[in-house]
Formats: structure tokens, sequence, C-alpha cells
């Protein structure tokens, strides 16, 4: 009767872990699955097996991920073309080799932090309201918006070297989004 419950609890731990948005909660749950592994190998009367896996699986492997986890630092880029009903290959390419790429090259070599792209067709302003991406990149007409914090140190760092970075720059407009509001910034 407990195999089945213990296969269930396995089967939603490593689901949870693998689907799970959040890296460290992701690091726990995975802790958790190694946790009932340790469980199911005592039930099976394994318990070198179970001790092996309570030991290296659960303790030693859980505290390496998240020491790892805390040396990763990741900044958050998010290309919005609200006018596109979706985001296509060729857009991305467009404006991958034009602004993205010597942005992650510039993070990666000086910034020292692994940039993570996501393009999106929804609104600026439901963007700006969310707050979950630190650099924001938006083209409207033939100009290109940077939104980011006045705070944040690695978007004054950006600005400050993109001579240096971006080929183009006249038609690239900056914005501190905790200065002014999206609307006023945009006409």
């Amino acid at each position: 009767m407990i195999e089945p419950i213990l296969m269930c609890i396995l089967l939603v731990l490593a689901c949870i872990s693998v689907l799970s948005d959040n890296l460290r909660r992701s690091i726990v749950f995975l802790g958790a699955f190694s946790l009932t592994m340790a469980l199911t190998y005592l039930y099976y009367n394994a318990p070198d097996v179970a001790l092996a896996e309570a030991a290296i699986g659960v303790g030693l492997s859980t505290i390496m991920y998240l020491v790892a986890l805390k040396k990763i630092a990741v900044y958050s880029i998010i290309y919005v073309d609200e006018h596109a009903d979706q985001i296509s290959d060729d857009q991305i390419t467009g404006i991958s080799n034009s602004i993205i790429k010597p942005l992650e090259l510039f993070l990666e070599r000086t910034e020292e932090i692994e940039p993570q792209i996501a393009y999106s067709n929804h609104s600026l302003e439901s963007i700006i309201e969310e707050d979950l991406h630190d650099f924001i990149i938006y083209k409207k007409d033939h100009l290109t918006y940077f939104y980011g914090k006045a705070s944040d140190l690695i978007f004054q760092d950006i600005i400050a070297n993109m001579n240096e970075t971006i080929d183009n720059i006249e038609e690239i407009r900056v914005v501190f989004r905790d200065e002014v509001l999206s609307d006023d910034a945009i006409e």
C-alpha cells in the first residue's frame, strides 16, 4: 500500500522540481525528492543505499546547488514588440545582431553575469507593471527605448558603454523607469 504512495510522491516532486520557475525552489524540491528516494530505499530493505542517498542526495548535492546558485548572477532582458501578432525568427535575428548580441557579450565579459533574453508581444505597460525584468528594450517606430532602473548599476554600466557596445546609438533613447512614467517617456 505504501509503494504506490511513494511512487506518486516521487513523480510529483520530480515534476515540480523540473517545472518550477524559481531555481531555489527547484533545488529544495530536488532535495525533497532525494529524501523520498531514501525512504523508498528503506522500504525496499536497502539501508546502505538509503543512507548514501540521504547523505549525498539530500545533504551534499542540495548544499552544492544552493552555493552554485548564489554565485551565478542572471540579468533579465526582454525585447518588447507589442505590434507583432507573433514574434518571428526574422524579427529576433534582426534585433539580435544589432542590439542583443553586443549586450550579451558586454554582460558576459565586462560584468561577468549571465544574460537571460526574452521576447514578448505584450504591452509595454504590462511588462513594466510586472517588474520581472532588469532591462527592457522597446521598439517604437524608428526609435529603440532602453528601460532600466536608475539604481541598477549594471544598467548604468550598459548606458555608459553604449558607444563601444552598440554600433548605431543615434536611434536609442534611455528611460529610467523609476524616475518617469512609461507614457511620458514614449511621447
